[in-house]
């Protein structure tokens, strides 16, 4: 009976992993890539845990699914009421269990087309009958520990669970590692502790497949590692908050919500992996009524000039999106089915890519290997949800958009578009096809290839045609 592992090793490193495996210090990782195959993905925008997973376990990209950030801002939700709470998210801690009631219920999730599923540490388990949520009672507690005191044990009883679940009549299983992004968030993603934990990982690894190989499943199960976003050390921290109410505005932002949700404010912040953020702003005294650009240049231009910040986009009147940087502006709109792109002032990624109309296939291909991998598409896609920012913003390298005196004070982050947060490993025990280009949106349409599963979803991804 053929069957497929997920290993979801949060914030893995695709520079590290590389290192690691040249060293020859990640035997077990090795020889199942001798065996298969190792190629590098893009993940998407926000490069964070929470919406980087609907491409897994939905086959979209999240502004498609309307998940632009770990946390967002509802307009016209907070317009007609302001105190309903879908006006306003953080899936970091308690309010992680809207996840699957926010998305969109148009498109089914892998464990509603896959019953015979499992789950380890993960928040979207929409379709899951809760005695296969493995870790339904116990993940607040294991996941707060990892966050707050970087403890590995999460990791140990992920795959204690996993191991335990083989033994049962199951076809997909789906098991979040947190170790080495937590740590990494700690005391840095190069660090000694956390490369101490890749080598755990393939310990565990290594015993994941003897116990398949005992069993004699090996050969039917279709094992797939990889990640939702890399990590990048962080020594600088920009309180974007503060600088946006240095321009007069009052801020609705988390985690001081219920001091202000009774009061009247003008913009809101929301900071997604700390690299990336929506900003919100309202209008005359309407949340409601649409954002005009050039109501907010000061704002813009202010952000432009400091040195935390990369990238900033905004929708214009003409359907396109604004990308501004210090090194050029440009427009990008979506064309059906295709992407045209327009420099107006030198390029602000650098592409030198000509004005003009192109696949998504072809934007993939032509900035694969840029600073900016794919970020033509996934600024489209997130643009996309009505849950977006009026304005979004992504942190240069070595910057995040936090207070430093957050606790726990971030010493590696990610989010943002930058190439360090958007690449990420991509390995299979099987041979993956002509495809060496891919996202991790090809991961959903794989799965259900491999089990000769059919979906009535429209999927972002395509297959990788594994043999």
């Amino acid at each position: 009976m053929k069957k497929v592992i997920f290993l979801l090793l949060d914030g893995a490193r695709c520079d590290i992993l590389n290192t690691l495996l040249k060293k020859e210090e990640l035997p077990n990782l090795k020889n199942l890539i001798h065996d298969g195959s190792y190629i590098e993905a893009t993940s998407v925008f926000p490069s964070t845990t929470g919406p980087a997973y609907s491409p897994f376990l939905i086959g979209r990209f999240p502004g498609h699914v309307n998940l632009p950030g770990i946390r967002w801002f509802n307009k016209i939700s907070y317009s007609r009421n302001r105190f309903t709470s879908e006006s306003h998210r953080s899936y970091v801690g308690l309010e992680s269990r809207f996840f699957n009631q926010d998305l969109k219920k148009a498109y089914k999730t892998i464990f509603e087309l896959i019953p015979n599923s499992v789950s380890i540490f993960n928040e979207m388990t929409r379709g899951l009958d809760s005695t296969r949520d493995l870790t339904k009672y116990s993940k607040i507690f294991y996941k707060l520990s990892s966050h707050f005191m970087g403890s590995s044990s999460i990791d140990k009883v992920a795959f204690s669970k996993l191991e335990n679940s083989l033994n049962e009549n199951n076809l997909f299983h789906f098991c979040c590692l947190y170790g080495i992004d937590s740590k990494s968030h700690l005391i840095g993603s190069d660090s000694v502790e956390v490369v101490k934990l890749y080598k755990e990982f393939d310990t565990s690894l290594g015993k994941l497949i003897n116990k398949l190989k005992l069993s004699k499943s090996y050969n039917d199960t279709l094992i797939l590692i990889s990640s939702d976003h890399g990590h990048s050390n962080t020594s600088q921290h920009f309180d974007l908050v503060d600088f946006i109410q240095s321009k007069g505005k009052s801020v609705f932002y988390y985690p001081l919500i219920h001091q202000k949700i009774y009061k009247d404010f003008d913009a809101s912040v929301m900071v997604s992996g700390n690299s990336m953020a929506h900003i919100y702003l309202k209008n005359g005294d309407s949340w409601s009524e649409p954002y005009i650009q050039n109501d907010h240049s000061d704002i813009i231009d202010s952000l432009l000039l400091h040195d935390a910040i990369d990238i900033i986009l905004s929708k214009n009147l003409k359907g396109g999106i604004n990308i501004i940087s210090k090194n050029g502006k440009a427009i990008v709109r979506d064309e059906e089915s295709s992407i045209y792109y327009q420099p107006l002032e030198n390029d602000p990624f650098k592409y030198s890519l000509p004005e003009g109309y192109y696949t998504y296939n072809e934007i993939l291909e032509k900035t694969f290997n840029t600073n900016y991998p794919d970020s033509l598409t996934q600024i489209l896609q997130l643009f996309n949800s009505s849950r977006c920012g009026d304005i979004v913003v992504s942190a240069s390298p070595g910057w995040d958009l936090r207070d430093k005196f957050e606790y726990p004070e971030h010493k590696s982050s990610h989010g943002s578009l930058v190439a360090q947060h958007m690449k990420v490993p991509l390995i299979s025990n099987k041979k993956i096809g002509s495809k060496v280009l891919a996202r991790t949106v090809d991961i959903f349409p794989t799965v259900l290839d491999y089990l000769n599963i059919s979906s009535t979803n429209k999927i972002d991804g395509q297959s990788l045609n594994i043999y």
